[in-house]
């Protein structure tokens, strides 16, 4: 078995959309002889999972994802050829997706946060999921999508609004979870796999940090009995 770290290391002062990462030490060995800190963060910067309330009015809080959508057997979707500006589109998830199978989460693979993640170009510049490509998902009754780009389209204009993002309501509004900016895809070495992504039940909100892992060499079942 082989476990693949797909989560990205957040640093202080990192950040999007104007809001900065903040990293503090209120307790420290030197004013007390031991280490305790603080961070506040944008829920929707580094490796993080949506939940619908992110634009879905009255939709599900990430406190209430369902662990059995989020844990699961994977299929992974070769598109390393969709560099920026690129448009990933129904018909090329249908010819290179056919290892995915209803209930499956599904693994979208440019490498676009492994070039440029850190830099203006990843958030303005990388390739992106057509409406059409997010309808095929749906179709395809997946139940997860992990990315390693920015797949929203809209966001890239200043000032967008809630409307705009046609992707996200139509993931969303069928309560699959999108997890999002992962790296190391280029790690993974086939076609299928196991996926394990665990956000921090915040309350109410709409997206949290999270640690995504890839698990090779072990079939994970389809669906869980979760207690708690």
């Amino acid at each position: 078995m082989h476990l693949i770290d797909l989560s990205i290391t957040v640093h202080d002062h990192d950040g999007r959309l104007g809001l900065e990462t903040r990293f503090d030490t209120p307790y420290s060995f030197d004013n007390c002889g031991w280490q305790g800190s603080t961070v506040s963060m944008f829920c929707h910067y580094g490796t993080h999972v949506d939940a619908p309330v992110h634009f879905i009015k009255g939709g599900a809080g990430i406190h209430d994802a369902p662990l059995g959508k989020l844990i699961g057997p994977a299929g992974v979707i070769d598109l390393s050829d969709h560099g920026a500006g690129a448009g990933i589109a129904a018909d090329t998830l249908e010819d290179r997706g056919r290892q995915v199978v209803p209930g499956d989460i599904v693994i979208l693979r440019t490498g676009w946060t492994d070039a440029c993640w850190g830099a203006e170009p990843f958030w303005k510049s990388g390739p992106y999921l057509c409406i059409d490509g997010a309808e095929w998902l749906v179709e395809r009754g997946v139940k997860a999508i992990v990315y390693d780009f920015a797949e929203e389209e809209a966001v890239r204009k200043t000032g967008f609004r809630g409307e705009d993002c046609v992707v996200h309501h139509t993931i969303l509004g069928q309560d699959i979870y999108n997890i999002e900016y992962v790296h190391g895809l280029a790690k993974l070495s086939a076609p299928r796999c196991g996926i394990v992504a665990l956000p921090i039940k915040l309350h109410g909100l709409d997206g949290a940090p999270a640690r995504v892992v890839a698990i090779e060499g072990l079939d994970l079942p389809r669906e869980f009995r979760v207690s708690g």
